[in-house]
């Protein structure tokens, strides 16, 4: 057989050196897609920022309430949306608590207790006496529910949500035009013609 004429060379993919370049330059590529990817999808599951007092980004309010042993987050009708992540937080977004899973529809849930198909990605652990707590429920949709509390608000038989809190019964709350965009004309996000809510502040208290 003839030797090859001189100076001939092989295809540019039969060399090692341009064949790790276009492998590095393939991965670099997918690298970039799936950060721009993880970007969107993050983009979809809003954050809640640092606290700021008396201000918080809820779309929407929850609910809470004493049953025995356990502390009963209910979620009102009106913000109804899957949820994908629970947090327990103190007001400086400290968490005390959180979980997360795939959206999963639900009316309540108990705090520190993780909902069936959630992984729990926080221990619980319990907050001090008369610390300001923030529960942050995350949805797939309609952006963030929450309520600031402290555990001293929580009472048996009546749900407290709300700034300033308000105490409604439970079926009054769940099925009542409590969330923002519904009929509110004293501003505070209930609709007194549908709820008959009291203050927290009870007039004997502190006596």
């Amino acid at each position: 057989m003839a030797p090859a004429p001189a100076g001939r060379t092989d295809p540019w993919w039969q060399r090692r050196g341009p064949s790790i370049l276009v492998f590095c330059g393939v991965l670099g590529t997918m690298a970039l897609a799936s950060l721009l990817l993880w970007d969107r999808v993050t983009d979809l599951v809003p954050d809640v920022g640092a606290d700021e007092e008396g201000v918080d980004p809820w779309e929407d309010p929850v609910g809470i309430e004493q049953v025995g042993d356990f502390q009963v987050v209910r979620i009102p009708d009106c913000a109804a949306a899957p949820v994908v992540r629970i947090e327990l937080w103190d007001r400086e977004s400290q968490a005390y608590w959180q979980v997360e899973g795939p959206p999963t529809p639900m009316d309540s849930f108990v705090v520190g207790v993780t909902p069936e198909g959630f992984t729990e990605t926080t221990a619980y652990e319990a907050p001090p006496d008369g610390a300001v707590l923030r529960l942050v429920v995350v949805r797939k949709v309609k952006g963030v529910a929450g309520l600031r509390y402290t555990e001293e608000d929580v009472r048996e038989g009546v749900v407290a949500s709300g700034t300033p809190l308000v105490r409604y019964e439970t079926e009054d709350f769940v099925t009542g035009s409590v969330c923002a965009d519904e009929e509110d004309e004293d501003g505070d996000g209930t609709d007194d013609e549908v709820l008959d809510g009291t203050t927290t502040e009870d007039p004997d208290e502190g006596t």
